[in-house]
């Protein structure tokens, strides 16, 4: 039921005001109750036709593309950057390392910002630090200018893992954000491990400095398109319409509602700023970042986040060498073939947890009386962390073993470790954003840069660690939390109204002076 490109607004009856965030009314009848309500505005980023939503998305998806290849993606080219400064190997593994890090702190520093002047100028200027980061890195004359370049880079990258799914949700409806960040994600992946695929033949055929201009040539083009299409999602709401409920029970006509809103314009598409900033607003918001490390949700959320980041970047560190060493034995340009395997599990993504996602939610808000809880995220969970842990154990044996084992057990390990991390992911966010509408931004910013602390510490251990665990040991640890965290969603599917319960008083708006 797509009602994006909507010619009247259908308003319902207000009834009694319930918990924020606790549980929502998605069904009347056989009718979708739009949550949040639209507002009566043209200017309302719900209001937007459908074809400017999915133009939007795909320019989102593709700035995300490439912040996580730049950041992410060098894995299958590592050996060959790694070539580049001899007798300084161990300190190349920072060019692996230190992206997911500083990917945490560009959330910290952008989102406040992104809180405060609204979310389309930080977003610009995020494109243009990440070509202005490809062309430091292009240019670098040692190791450490290098290092320091791929560091300004994931500081701009990180805003595709908090401001770019915000933006995807806040214009789309609570029964369609499922299915919306899963395409999110898929375009985003797709593209990636076409990429993946290719570098090693672009790295071959130009040098490595290449690799990185042919991706700052691809952020300018995002960014024209953007300026023009990307436009600003922040539009305040009340509490009755963050639960779908309005204040005026009839239908309102959108030709009659003009007469009152200025209509919708491409003036006003590409304002870099809609409303005046209020800056006393950025330490408000560090100070619901921090209340977010107190709440049970948020904090596990973080952890299985973290938790399964961390275990596919030690994969994307060591795969490499692994294939390449007997008795494998794989060449330079076949190492990119090993990273499509993500297309495979975008493949398998997108209709399993994004459509599945949002299918359960409505069987059991069916089976509720029409009531939505954000726990009915929870479920589908469970397939990519059965997944994950599984051959994560497998890849461990086999990088101890290789004699012992096919080289599917590595392909295939490393692949389903990030199909684990892609579950984690679309769970955390969707869960964090229905379950505390009014600190979407914050908590995301705990979930998202949190892990990339996490996973920073977990990953930057890899050579300790393989040395003295090996990569039988490090592997089985590393499973093993990821499989208590999962397990976790149990008793979180029984106790989350009761959590958010608890912090309501946290979690409402905040009440102007």
């Amino acid at each position: 039921m797509d009602k994006s490109d909507i010619s009247h607004i259908e308003v319902a009856e207000q009834g009694p005001k319930p918990p924020t965030g606790l549980h929502v009314e998605l069904f009347k009848g056989d009718e979708v109750v739009l949550i949040p309500t639209p507002s009566a505005d043209p200017r309302d980023p719900l209001n937007l036709p459908a074809w400017r939503k999915w133009v939007l998305l795909i320019l989102v998806s593709a700035f995300s593309c490439t912040a996580v290849v730049l950041a992410s993606g060098m894995g299958s080219i590592f050996s060959v950057v790694e070539a580049s400064y001899p007798g300084q190997e161990a300190k190349a593994n920072d060019l692996m390392t230190y992206p997911t890090l500083f990917m945490g702190i560009g959330n910290l520093i952008a989102m406040p910002w992104a809180f405060t002047i609204g979310r389309r100028p930080v977003f610009l200027a995020s494109i243009l630090l990440l070509l202005a980061g490809g062309v430091w890195c292009q240019c670098s004359t040692s190791l450490e200018s290098h290092i320091a370049g791929r560091i300004i880079m994931s500081l701009a990258a990180g805003q595709s893992e908090a401001l770019a799914p915000l933006i995807i949700q806040e214009i789309h409806f609570v029964h369609e954000r499922g299915r919306k960040i899963a395409w999110f994600i898929f375009i985003q992946n797709i593209a990636s491990g076409v990429f993946f695929v290719i570098s090693t033949y672009m790295v071959s055929a130009w040098g490595w400095r290449w690799w990185y201009g042919f991706f700052t040539i691809m952020n300018a083009v995002i960014f024209v398109f953007a300026f023009f299409f990307v436009t600003e999602s922040r539009f305040e709401r009340t509490e009755e319409q963050m639960r779908g409920e309005a204040s005026d029970p009839k239908i309102v006509d959108v030709s009659a509602v003009e007469e009152q809103y200025e209509p919708r314009c491409w003036r006003n598409d590409i304002q870099l700023f809609v409303s005046n900033p209020k800056f006393s607003d950025i330490p408000t918001f560090y100070k619901h970042v921090f209340q977010g490390l107190f709440i049970p949700t948020t904090v596990w959320l973080l952890l299985l986040n973290g938790a399964n980041l961390g275990t596919y970047v030690f994969e994307a560190s060591t795969f490499a060498s692994i294939l390449m060493a007997p008795p494998y034995n794989f060449s330079f340009d076949a190492l990119g073939y090993v990273q499509a395997g993500q297309i495979v599990c975008c493949l398998v993504f997108l209709p399993l947890l994004g459509y599945g996602s949002d299918m359960v939610i409505r069987v059991f808000s069916r089976r509720n009386n029409g009531i939505y809880k954000p726990e009915y995220r929870l479920p589908v969970i469970a397939i990519p962390a059965i997944v994950g842990i599984i051959c994560g154990i497998i890849y461990g044996r086999a990088g101890a073993h290789p004699e012992s084992w096919s080289v599917a057990s590595i392909v295939i390990g490393y692949n389903a470790s990030y199909f684990a991390f892609l579950g984690a992911n679309i769970v955390g966010i969707t869960y964090a954003v229905d379950s505390f509408p009014f600190r979407a931004a914050p908590f995301l910013v705990v979930i998202c840069a949190g892990r990339g602390f996490i996973s920073f510490g977990l990953s930057y251990a890899t050579l300790p660690a393989v040395a003295t665990l090996g990569y039988n040991g490090t592997m089985i640890v590393e499973e093993v939390i990821c499989a208590v965290l999962a397990l976790f969603a149990i008793p979180m599917y029984f106790l989350g109204p009761r959590i958010r319960e608890y912090v309501q008083s946290w979690c409402e708006p905040e009440k102007s002076p």
